[in-house]
Order: C-alpha cells, then structure tokens, then sequence
C-alpha cells in the first residue's frame, strides 16, 4: 500500500461511499437553504477581456468607448481600458426569459446583433428568439414602455417565425430570423428581417419616415417585396428583391445600408434625393454601392460597385462617414470612401472602395504591426469607437480586434495608428475564467455545445470535467498538484483546450485530452481521467511517486490503461497493452482497483491495484479483467453472472457494501437501456432485492424511455437515458435522468430524504422540474430547472452535487 498526502484523509470515506465517475463533493459555497438549488461553478464568463474565450459576433461601441460584444447567448461589456470585462445581458444558456427582470439574469436564444441608441440603452438583435430587446441605460419611458435600469425588455416580435404584423404593434409582429439592427437619426429601429428578406422600421415616435407615415411604437417594411433575389436598383426600395440580408446601418444622412450578403453587395436605400457614395439618388429608392454581384475578390482602388466582395456581413459608418464592410469570406474589412480624401492612410476616391485591414489570409497573424498586413478569420462585425478606432469582431480568431486611428493608449494599450491590436478574446476553447472566481468560470465550448459532466473531490476541493479539459475548483487555498492555488478560484489541471493526445509524462495543464468523461481520485490523491475520446484512462499525479506501475511527477500526467486504437483486447495482461472503446466513467473500488466503464465495448473492466482475487477472479497487480458485460449492447443476464450479460455502462459507482453500480445508459450515442444496474459484491439483499455475488440485477428502470413512476417502485419506472449515478451516506441510489432533465433517488431504506417521506426501493424526483433549461437558483430544487443533467454526487454533509451538462454549470442542492 502506497502512501498518501495528509490532505486526501477526508477523501477515504467518500470514496468508499460513492466512488466511480462521481466520488463525495464538498461544495464551493453553501446554497441558500434546505432543499434549494444554486450554482457554484460555471457560467456566463467574466474576468479579464483577453481571458474569455469569445466567437464575437456582432460589436458597437457606447459614447465611452465601451464596447458591447455578441457573444452567442451573452451579450459583454468591454470597458475601454481593456482590464476587465464584464456581461451586460444572458446567462449564457440559450432561452427565452428573463423580461421585465435583470438582464443578466435573462436567457437569450442567440444574439445576430447589437446597437446602442442615443439613450445608452443597449439594443439586443435576439436572433433565434425572432425579437429586439433592449437593456434600459437608466430608468425612463423608451420605445413607448416604462423601463428599470438594467432590466430588459421586448420591444419587437412575438417570438414567432414569421413574417406578419406590418402597420401594427411591433410586439405583436413575426420576425424571421433576423440578423441585423441599426437606429436611424430619429431613433427609430431599423431591423434586417433577413428570413423574410426585408427591411424594416420600428417607429420610435409618429410621424412620416421612409415615405411612409408610421405610427410610433408600430412596425413597417422600408424595403424588399418578400421574393429572394437580386432586382430593383433605381427603383422603389419596397419593389426590390433582396437575399437575406445580413447587416443594416444608418449614415447620418439618414440613409439605410444593408448587406445583402449572399448576392455580395452592399445597397442603400435613400432617405433623401441627393448624391451619396458618388450616386444621385432618390429618395426612397434603392442603389448598390459595393460589390457587383460575383462572389470574389477584386475591384480595389475602383467604384464600389465594380468590386467584387465575398459575404459582406457587418457594416459601420466611420466618424468620416464613410461606409466600412467586413468582407468576410475574403478575411478583410474595406472601405466605400463616402467622399474623397485622405483615410486609413490612403488617398481615396469618393464612391471607390479600399482595404483597411486584413491581408487576405484566413488566420491570426500580424498584431501590433500594419492592419493591412494582418491576417483575419471570418470577420462578421464591426463598429468605430468615440476615438475613431475601428472595432472588428474576429469571429473564428475568437478575438475583438483594433484598429487604431490616431496612436495613443486604447484598451490598456499603446497602440500606433493604421496597426492592428487585440482588445478581447483567446482562442483556447473552454478557459474562460481560468485562474479567476469559479462563479464567473466558462464550463463548455461553443462549438459542441456545454458540458459539465463529471465531477469529483479531492479533499475539500472540486474537480469538473467538460469537453476538452479538466477544472479544478479550489475552496481551501493550497498547493495541489505542484501548484498554489486560491480558495474560490478555477484552475485548469488538465489539457490545453484543444481535443487531441498529447503530452503524456509532462505537465497536465499543456497536455491535451479528448472529451474526459470520467474522474475519479484515488487513495493517494492522483486524479484518474477517463480520457474517453483518446481511448485511454490517463492520471494526474498528485506527488512525485510511483503508481500503478510507473514512476510519475508531480503535476504531470500519464496513460495507465489503454493503447489508444479502439478496439477490444488485451484482457489478463498490463492494462497498458488493452485496447479500450470510449472508456466513459473510472471508479475505485474499497482495495483501490481502478474500475473503467469500457462503455463501447459493453464491458465494465478492473485494473487490478495489487495481485489477489476480486470479483470471483484472480487478478495480477496492473493487468486488465472484464467483470461485467459480454460485449452486446443490448440489455440481458439479469439475475445471472455479470460477465454473460448485455448492457451499455455510462457511469460507475461503488456502494457502500461494495457493489457495482451500473448507468446502463451510453450518452455518445443514441443507445440506452434506460436501466440502473447492481453487480453483487457479496450474496445478500440490496436495494430491496435477493443477490447473489458476481450476478447482475436492474434496481431501477423498465428499459423504455419516458418519465414515470414516482413513489412507486424504481424497477417499475422510466427513466430516460440515465447517466450519472452516486450512493449518498444513507444507502440511497441517487440517478442523473439526463434526458428527463431532473435527479431522482432509489431509497436504500424507509425514511425522510431529501426532504421527503421515501419507501426502501421506490424512486423520487428531487431535482428538477423536468423543462430543460436554467431557471431557479436560490429557490426549491423541485422548481429548478436542469438541461441534460450527465453527473451527480453526494458530499459529506448530504447535499447533491449535479453536473448540469446543458448548461455548463455544476449546481448544488441542499438537503
């Protein structure tokens, strides 16, 4: 028996108690009361701006030069000295709520677009919820409602996706998909319709506008017929046809700009007659003034409108009024001089059109030097700050970048004029928050959606696993695995954000993992990684030793089960030499064997911790052994000897009396015996049922999908693709119902759990009202609501820890 650091003494016990994927956690912060549900790590990302892993949509700069950030769900504040950053809007899970109320507390369903009016107030394009919201500056009356500093309000479109409600309330209308939001000179909402492909026009008081008389408070189309093409030029704005129109802005003539994105031109329609961008106009009428329609690039140093442009997205007027374009499939931001003269550093032609940053390359390159020389990547917005600077949304750089106008100190910068700098963003997938407050800590990663799926203990402390990383959280100021660390703060522990493999024998933290699904601590406080997309279960060390057959250091991490390749094999020899298929969960069980749910190959496998018989087996210290699951897929064997029988481990525990307990649930794909399993350690009676040792039993589930059955007995209930499962101090089999969205409990014994009357074999909710979603911190656990919740513990003191998957949090209920 190896030794082990004093500080994992506390571990011992719930380890013993709940071992597996989900070991005893002790929470971050204490909830508000009995049986209510609170957050303690994970959320919508605050901290400084260059540590918050952005895909920056959409950016307009306030009269301070802050500047507001679409961020997919959230909308963020980045103050002008570039030191911190903060949210304005959303909780970071995609939704609709939250009106009338504070607006970093509301959800939103995907920001196309921002804007900040003359107000202050900020101006929400809620894309997928097909509205305009806005957060009030300061209390007053705007856009015809009473409004509360910092609430948020809907000012257009009933959530619907359709095109309706023209000459009526803007709140009664059908937006489609709207991707762009601008205020004109009278502060109107123009809005980009774009699925409807039109333009239209929220009037913020009565009057006459666009040709029409509108009345305020009411909605109006200003341009397209509704047909998706490209017609009309010289024409009635309101005859044209439109493609689906990405962006809208307003000179200060009053004119609408669009970026009618998939026919690749910019075109205005005219609020005046007049010469503008070296046209005469009409007012009314509608004119291209960039791009000709051909998808590419060219047309530099020439009329705006012989040039070609390649998905023109976000536009802005500069202080000079001239009309700047992210020309985003070419990686570039251009300009149409609206006059001639000298800008950018150029001499420009009124009405030709000039590049001002990027260098046509796809990448991240050239910052502090020349913005023509810089590489961009996808550029979608833009917007000019009170200084002149141009502010450009790096959207797959997951950057907010600068352009500086005159040299100065900017974003906590000095910074040269005509060069390219970064005010916001990293490019590391998931490390939002690293080193920073837990609360203000990003647990996901844009790309493939939030997780928070695994969560273990090492002490005092919590560990959390999500999609290519793993986080610790610190509640005892220490040194943990070679590093000092704060009490409240995340730390990444291990991998580098990037999925992949790497790294083995050197520092956890620039390692790379690959979907860690698992985790568990064992007795000398190592933290043992189910490393399930590498195929591999990987470890920690928590000192410098020997374990599991290898010498290790302190800190770095190592691969002691698994080669790597997918497949089945190796069963009786060095765990290393297996192969394993999608490990989902780890587990250690009372002798400190390492027990792997080898969830692709149907089997639950044991990597024996020193020579001896387990599990009716005679095992070798290192190598591997199948105790449960013949490799089908399909739920079988009960009441027979666990290695004949089919099932589809998802996580693992280890009870109190020893027994393996089994998700028989695998959430990478849509397969799930919707099954809770007992592998008996010794003959006896559990959870209401006569056992033999090594046989296999369903304790809770029919195997049909569905929610039913509670306060009757768990085998006679549905659950629906279960996949995390704990054992708290009192016996009772606590379950993550994933796709049920709430926690449900198996009482051990007759009793009072959780708040409730329980009898010894029937199931309860305890958590969870069954809507996905992200509602209910500080108030009853019942009327909360989780989303995909994969991972659940118990810690110490009786209160659940949940891993509340969907929406990237790890939540906590007391009991």
């Amino acid at each position: 028996m190896y030794g082990r650091p004093a500080w994992t003494a506390a571990l011992l016990t719930a380890v013993g108690l709940t071992g597996g994927l989900l070991t005893g956690v002790t929470p971050v912060a204490a909830a508000p009361g009995p049986e209510t549900i609170s957050t303690v790590a994970g959320g919508p990302g605050r901290g400084t701006a260059t540590n918050v892993f952005q895909a920056p949509q959409a950016v307009s700069a306030s009269a301070g030069r802050a500047v507001y950030v679409a961020d997919g769900y959230v909308v963020r504040r980045l103050d002008s000295n570039g030191t911190w950053e903060g949210v304005t809007a959303g909780v970071g899970v995609p939704g609709f709520s939250g009106d009338g109320g504070p607006a970093v507390s509301a959800q939103l369903g995907g920001v196309g677009a921002i804007t900040v009016d003359r107000a202050g107030n900020v101006v929400i394009l809620d894309t997928d919820n097909n509205r305009v919201r806005v957060v009030a500056a300061r209390s007053g009356r705007f856009y015809g409602r009473a409004m509360t500093a910092r609430d948020i309000y809907t000012v257009a479109g009933d959530g619907s996706f359709t095109y309706s409600g023209d000459g009526g309330v803007a709140t009664k209308s059908g937006l489609s998909f709207p991707e762009g939001i601008a205020i004109d000179p009278a502060g109107n909402l123009v809005i980009a319709d774009t699925d409807a492909h039109r333009v239209r026009v929220v009037a913020a008081r009565s009057g006459r506008f666009y040709g029409q008389a509108m009345t305020a408070g009411d909605i109006y189309t200003v341009a397209g017929n509704g047909n998706s093409g490209y017609t009309g030029d010289g024409g009635p704005a309101l005859d044209a046809e439109l493609g689906f129109v990405q962006a809208v802005a307003v000179d200060s003539a009053g004119n609408v700009l669009l970026s009618d994105s998939v026919n690749g031109v910019v075109r205005v329609v005219a609020a005046r007659s007049g010469t503008f961008y070296g046209q005469t106009m009409k007012a009314g009428d509608i004119y291209t003034v960039a791009g000709n329609g051909s998808l590419g690039y060219a047309g530099d140093g020439g009329p705006g409108t012989h040039a070609e442009l390649n998905f023109p997205d976000g536009m802005a007027i500069d202080p000079d009024g001239n009309l700047a374009i992210t020309d985003s499939g070419n990686s570039r931001v251009r300009v149409v001089a609206a006059q001639s003269g000298t800008f950018y550093g150029q001499a420009m032609t009124a009405g030709d059109i000039y590049t001002v940053a990027g260098d046509g390359s796809s990448g991240l390159a050239g910052n502090t030097g020349p913005a023509t020389d810089a590489a961009l990547n996808f550029p979608e917005g833009v917007t000019f700050d009170s200084a002149g600077n141009l502010i450009i949304a790096d959207n797959a750089n997951h950057r907010v970048r600068v352009v500086a106008a005159q040299s100065g100190t900017y974003y906590g910068q000095a910074m040269t004029a005509g060069h390219i700098y970064i005010a916001g963003g990293n490019t590391v997938p998931g490390s939002s928050g690293n080193r920073g407050l837990s609360r203000n800590a990003v647990l996901y990663v844009p790309a493939s959606g939030p997780t928070a799926s695994a969560v273990t203990v090492d002490g005092g402390n919590d560990i959390v696993s999500q999609s290519d990383q793993v986080w610790f959280i610190c509640r005892v100021s220490g040194s943990y695995f070679g590093r000092s660390l704060t009490a409240g703060h995340i730390y990444q522990i291990a991998g580098d954000g990037y999925a992949g493999y790497s790294g083995d024998r050197g520092p956890a933290q620039v390692a790379q993992v690959w979907a860690p699904r698992g985790l568990a601590i064992d007795r000398a406080g190592n933290l043992v990684i189910a490393d399930t997309n590498n195929n591999r279960v990987r470890v920690v060390a928590a000192r410098t030793g020997t374990f599991y057959g290898h010498a290790m250091t302190m800190g770095h991490i190592y691969t002691v089960a698994g080669t790597g390749t997918v497949g089945f094999s190796g069963d009786g020899g060095p765990a290393t030499a297996a192969q394993l298929f999608t490990p989902e969960s780890v587990a250690l069980d009372r002798a400190g064997n390492l027990v792997i749910g080898d969830a692709g190959n149907n089997r639950v496998r044991v990597v024996a911790e020193r020579t001896g018989t387990f599990y009716g087996q005679a095992m070798t210290a290192g190598d591997i052994y199948t105790i449960a699951g013949d490799g089908a897929q399909r739920s079988s064997g009960d009441g027979g000897p666990a290695t004949e029988a089919g099932l589809t481990p998802g996580a693992i525990a280890i009870d109190r009396a020893g027994n393996l307990v089994i998700a028989d649930s695998y959430p990478n794909v849509d397969i799930s015996n919707n099954r809770v399993r007992v592998v008996a350690a010794a003959t006896g009676t559990f959870y209401g049922q006569a056992m033999t040792a090594g046989d296999i039993y369903t304790v809770a589930g029919t195997g049909d999908p569905g929610y039913s059955g509670d306060g009757g007995p768990a085998a006679a209930a549905e659950l629906n693709n279960p996949d995390g499962v704990a054992v708290d101090q009192a016996g009772n089999l606590v379950i993550g119902d994933t796709y049920n969205n709430v926690i449900r409990v198996v009482a051990g014994a007759t009793g009072t759990f959780y708040g409730q009357a329980m009898t010894a074999g029937d199931i309860y909710t305890v958590a969870g009202n069954g809507t996905p979603g992200f509602a209910g911190d500080g108030g009853p656990a019942l009327q909360g609501e989780l989303t995909s919740p994969e991972g659940v513990a118990v810690d110490r003191a009786g209160d659940l820890v949940i891993g509340d998957s969907g929406n990237g949090r790890v939540r906590l209920v007391r009991g």
